[in-house]
């Protein structure tokens, strides 16, 4: 789902890819719905710095486990930050439990 981390990160990718899209707030939107701005495919070697204020999601369009380092500028578990429903991008909490259960799945 798309994301915020609420600090700058630096994500390399050493193994698989990851297809990014990048999301910017809709003016004046009382939902704080997001719209896409822009897209970028990391392979392996590739890195993205990501600034404090972006908005991304991600998808591994191929078969194989993408493995990434990620850098973050901040505590990624306290920080205070928003997610958006997939369907109808709209602005919630950052629920980090689901994301939890989604890493060890």
């Amino acid at each position: 789902m798309p994301h915020n981390h609420e600090m700058w990160a630096v994500i390399g990718i050493y193994g698989g890819r990851e297809d990014n899209i990048f999301w910017r707030r809709v003016a004046d939107d009382p939902n704080g719905r997001i719209e896409a701005a822009g897209t970028r495919a990391l392979s392996t070697g590739e890195y993205a710095p990501l600034g404090k204020d972006l908005i991304h999601s991600v998808t591994n369009p191929i078969p194989k486990l993408t493995g990434a380092i990620h850098v973050y500028g901040g505590d990624f578990f306290e920080a205070e930050r928003s997610e958006w429903d997939p369907e109808n991008l709209t602005e919630h909490a950052y629920d980090m439990s689901k994301v939890r259960a989604l890493f060890e799945d």
